[in-house]
């Protein structure tokens, strides 16, 4: 994983409160993902970062979600935040933030996943949490351990790469054809 510092100067921490201090890093931040080779996996160290507010939030990880999840054809990149804080309430902010905006991002705490948006609904949590328990399945394999129809977990799967929240990898299989592998960010 590569890291996207937020601190800009010789600070200990940054405060991520209004839009218009935040434009910057937007920008910043943005410019790391479009220069960074396909397959990259950026994440935010959160211990940087102080206070919040949601138009800090909307600048700095709603609106570079949306650039990803917009440009994942062509720029097949992902986001992962790190060390959310209680302290500061970053959760909070983030959440209410992703679900204003209807966009997901993956979180890592304590060295397990934790999605936060509600445009990730049961059905695709799931499928999900599949994904980062065995780090690397097939739509065939999940859909063997829920019971369900390939197509439907298939389609949770695509839902889930273009929201940016899970790696795929194409594989070719010797007897032709090709199947789609999965795998989790961390």
């Amino acid at each position: 994983m590569r890291l996207i510092t937020l601190l800009r100067e010789e600070t200990d921490f940054i405060d991520l409160v209004g839009r218009r201090p935040t434009i910057p890093l937007k920008e910043y931040v943005i410019e790391q993902f479009a220069e960074a080779p396909g397959g990259t996996v950026f994440y935010f160290d959160l211990s940087e970062v102080r206070e919040v507010n949601g138009s800090g939030i909307h600048e700095v990880i709603i609106k570079p979600m949306e650039w990803l999840n917009e440009n994942y054809k062509t720029h097949n990149k992902f986001l992962v935040i790190k060390n959310l804080s209680e302290d500061f309430d970053h959760y909070y902010n983030i959440l209410l933030t992703c679900n204003e905006e209807k966009i997901a991002v993956i979180a890592e705490s304590n060295g397990k996943h934790l999605v936060i948006g509600a445009k990730v609904g049961d059905a695709l949590r799931e499928v999900l949490d599949i994904v980062y328990e065995r780090k690397l399945v097939s739509a065939r394999e999940i859909s063997e351990a829920l019971d369900k129809k390939h197509t439907l977990i298939s389609t949770h799967l695509v839902k889930l790469y273009e929201m940016r929240l899970v790696n795929r990898q194409e594989d070719f299989l010797l007897e032709g054809g090709r199947q789609f592998a999965y795998s989790s960010l961390f």
